[in-house]
């Protein structure tokens, strides 16, 4: 698979004039890291993984995925790619135990805690309560919440800005998880159409 991630950079170049970020991540190599991503578009789970390259590039990272993605996309099951159905117990089941059966210390997971692809105006503490399945029972759990927001701005391409929070265990994830996107678009807000010239962070890409 070496050829995945240049193939998905030069994917996200064409759609996106560029990934700022701020904030790293920071994997706990004796923990299952968990990052409870936010969900505003298509291209979420390719710009986090650019973001785990950069900050984890020895971590093994697992993205959560419907299935009838995966079905559409079976490449990315060979790239670490989980399904599931919303709404089919037997597929969270299935997706229970195989983080449990398959993910190693150090291991990082992507989740979008939303459930699904949310309008900019969302309220970020509405979330679906399966993110706390996500626990492992014998090895500590780490979340970290990643804001993310696609602007247009002034350009033809919009611009991807990401924010990564503070890890905390499963009974700050939430509040945790909100705070980092209150933190984004309060930022964006403030700094409106020059907010890709005034960022206070890195461009991933």
């Amino acid at each position: 698979m070496l050829w995945l991630d240049p193939f998905l950079r030069g994917l996200l170049r064409r759609h996106l004039r560029g990934i700022l970020s701020r904030g790293e991540l920071f994997p706990d190599e004796q923990a299952l890291n968990v990052l409870m991503v936010q969900h505003v578009g298509r291209w979420d789970g390719f710009v986090v993984r650019q973001l785990q390259r950069r900050d984890a590039p020895e971590s093994r990272l697992v993205t959560i995925m419907l299935d009838r993605q995966l079905n559409r996309y079976p490449v990315f099951r060979r790239a670490g790619a989980i399904g599931i159905t919303p709404g089919s117990a037997a597929s969270g089941r299935q997706l229970i135990r195989t983080v449990r059966e398959r993910m190693r210390p150090g291991d990082c997971v992507a989740l979008f805690p939303q459930g699904r692809i949310e309008t900019v105006d969302a309220d970020p503490e509405r979330i679906e309560p399966g993110y706390r399945h996500f626990e492992h029972p014998h090895l500590p759990t780490r979340f970290t919440p990643v804001a993310l927001s696609i602007e247009p701005l002034t350009h033809a391409r919009p611009t991807c800005f990401m924010e990564v929070g503070t890890s905390t265990d499963v009974d700050g994830a939430a509040t945790a998880f909100a705070a980092t996107v209150h933190s984004l678009r309060s930022w964006l807000r403030a700094h409106g159409e020059t907010a890709d010239q005034e960022w206070n962070g890195v461009r991933l890409l």
